[in-house]
């Protein structure tokens, strides 16, 4: 039996490339559980557009940031990952109450489920992730109760995403990370022996 390997993602679900590797993240993941191991995740929120009202075309804000081989880059990589991206259905979406849902949800346990679910929803199915209307739909679709006063565990620190950490190990940057490199992290922590701490314990008194 494998170790418990901690792992913080920090994303936002409106990223195309928090999208991709969280994916890898997951294939990776489910390998690791297949053989034993536990994973005890947290996800931490960043915004790349903090107070976007969003409702616009994906497909004209990606063309205006990465040209149209970029955008054509962006789709042979969602079609490796087997991920149907449809930027030209996607709308734009300020994603605060997004998070405060995977906040609810990891409270709950669904916490990567329902990532997932809102990553798709953005992505593939063209869903207005900024609508609270669309996200308590996506909540009841994932048997996710609604409750606001769970806190968002925003990540202060970042100025991109997505960020990887595994344990103690340095974080690991990009969309561009593997399912390999990912899957090795998990198994490298999950394996390494604890550190031996000489310490002189007694009583007092």
């Amino acid at each position: 039996m494998k170790n418990t390997v901690s792992v913080d993602i920090t994303l936002d679900v409106s990223c195309i490339w928090s999208y991709l590797a969280f994916t890898r993240y997951r294939r990776a993941a489910a390998r690791f559980r297949d053989e034993g191991g536990h994973v005890d995740l947290t996800i931490r929120s960043w915004q790349v557009e903090p107070g976007a009202v969003g409702g616009e075309s994906k497909l004209a804000q990606s063309l205006a940031r990465f040209g149209e081989s970029g955008v054509a880059r962006v789709n042979a990589l969602a079609a490796a990952e087997g991920i149907p991206l449809d930027f030209a259905k996607a709308l734009t979406a300020g994603t605060r109450h997004a998070h405060q849902l995977i906040a609810m949800a990891a409270d709950q346990g669904l916490g990567e489920a329902m990532t997932a679910r809102l990553f798709q929803a953005h992505f593939v199915d063209g869903a207005h992730i900024g609508s609270l209307g669309v996200l308590r739909a996506l909540a009841a679709e994932q048997g996710v109760r609604w409750d606001e006063t769970v806190p968002v565990p925003w990540a202060r620190e970042v100025t991109a995403v997505p960020v990887f950490r595994f344990g103690r190990q340095p974080a690991l940057h990009g969309g561009t990370l593997s399912e390999e490199a990912l899957y090795g992290q998990l198994t490298v922590v999950a394996n390494a022996r604890p550190r031996w701490r000489p310490a002189c314990r007694g009583a007092s008194g």
